[in-house]
């Protein structure tokens, strides 16, 4: 290998191990205050993969520390990190940005493929571990793998390096105990989302030990499955789909929960406008949804472009 590509891939490594130690050092500070407040909170994704499974901050780059909390929390959360001069951000959830120390925080309270009983069930069994001088909780290692792939399949749409990556240490690090994975993908109606999630990373890593067995446990087995395998194999690739993820967070609702699902994105609560909008979705929410609905139409109709255009696409030839 040239020397001047080993200097860049130095300068690389050495450029994001110096991000990501700002950002989880920041973040040290944080979760000790809310350890002293009593705030409970469980991370998630690149921030707790990071020490968890690759062991040094320069190999995976992180932009953001994501967090699940409890609702009754928020308040607090807000006061405490307004505090500390940190800034709400436009978004979806919670989210909070300080430029002084270099650091971002998205929160969530609930994960969309769990129900109310479910997520609790989540909390209880969250492990905690030591990171550097604090102490955090995270998911286990059933859930992890379930959150990691339904993330990357459903909510990005996309079968990322990174994902791939991230699977195979984990797999190999921490043994999933299959017969969990299985069970719980079954309880969140996810089977064929891993099926297909885990599936690539098996083709594209062969040594990742993730048995036939647990592959047959999720395999779609009728019409509806079989139509939404076929879509995901079309839609969830490593060439990412803008948007996609809304989509196929849309079609991966149970039943009903379709049409609860599009009342809430079509005619959202005002805490949600506030967060997506802010001040001004508190102060105007009738006209901000108005608005609201007719950006989703602009959305929809650019999105169903762009998936019938990756639909009629012909596959490229298997190597």
């Amino acid at each position: 290998m040239p020397s001047s590509t080993l200097d860049d891939l130095l300068e690389a490594y050495t450029r994001v191990g110096v991000r990501n130690r700002a950002i989880l050092d920041e973040f040290a500070l944080i979760a000790h205050l809310f350890h002293q407040h009593g705030i409970a909170f469980v991370v998630l994704k690149g921030a707790d993969v990071i020490s968890r499974l690759y062991g040094v901050q320069g190999a995976r780059p992180i932009s953001d520390v994501d967090l699940l909390v409890r609702e009754s929390d928020v308040p607090t959360i807000d006061r405490l990190l307004g505090s500390l001069g940190f800034t709400q951000q436009i978004d979806g959830n919670p989210s909070y940005a300080s430029c002084e120390r270099g650091l971002a925080l998205d929160l969530i309270t609930t994960i969309w493929y769990l129900d109310e009983q479910n997520l609790d069930e989540l909390w209880k069994r969250a492990p905690t571990r030591h990171v550097g001088s604090t102490t955090i909780s995270c998911l286990d290692t059933a859930d992890l793998v379930i959150y990691l792939t339904a993330y990357a399949v459903v909510h990005r749409g996309a079968l990322s390096a990174a994902f791939v990556q991230d699977m195979k240490l984990l797999i190999e690090k921490e043994s999933p105990a299959w017969s969990r994975v299985v069970t719980r993908t079954k309880q969140a109606l996810l089977q064929v989302p891993l099926y297909h999630g885990l599936h690539h990373v098996r083709k594209t890593v062969p040594i990742v030990a993730i048995p036939d067995t647990v592959l047959a446990s999720l395999a779609p087995v009728n019409l509806r499955e079989l139509m939404l395998a076929w879509l995901l194999r079309k839609l969830v690739t490593p060439d990412p789909l803008p948007e996609v993820g809304h989509l196929l967070l849309f079609l991966t609702q149970p039943g009903t929960k379709k049409l609860t699902w599009l009342k809430q994105r079509l005619y959202p609560s005002t805490t949600f406008l506030s967060y997506r909008y802010g001040l001004v979705g508190q102060t105007i929410p009738g006209r901000m949804r108005l608005s609201r609905w007719y950006h989703l139409t602009e959305a929809v109709l650019l999105l169903s472009g762009r998936v019938l255009r990756r639909l009629i696409r012909p596959s490229r030839p298997r190597l």
